[in-house]
């Protein structure tokens, strides 16, 4: 027997920030990824190619973040990706300057 069930009363969308903010951490954390395939692959000797895949990552998030937190701003929608997708972006922005600052 159900006790609750889940309808939705609502014309309600996810905000569009949100969901580009979301796709630009996934695409982020994929260009990170590759990039680190790409050093061990060749044994830390990757050079350009991993170095542009990890500025692509780091403007990708931070572009991400802004966006997500912009998001913020639109009226009468759910916020549940602009939250996910500003976390992820941010949590990826601090990342990618803490290994560009050990790289200095």
């Amino acid at each position: 027997m159900k006790l609750f069930n889940k309808y939705k009363f609502s014309d309600k969308s996810q905000t569009l920030g949100g969901t580009i903010s979301m796709i630009m951490g996934i695409l982020a954390l994929a260009s990170l990824i590759y990039g680190v395939y790409l050093s061990y692959k060749q044994a830390g000797n990757a050079g350009l190619k991993v170095g542009s895949l990890g500025l692509l990552s780091l403007m990708l998030s931070v572009i991400g973040t802004v966006i997500g937190l912009m998001s913020f701003k639109e009226d009468d929608k759910f916020y549940t990706l602009s939250r996910i997708g500003s976390l992820f972006c941010g949590i990826l922005t601090v990342f990618m300057v803490a290994v560009f600052l050990m790289g200095i």
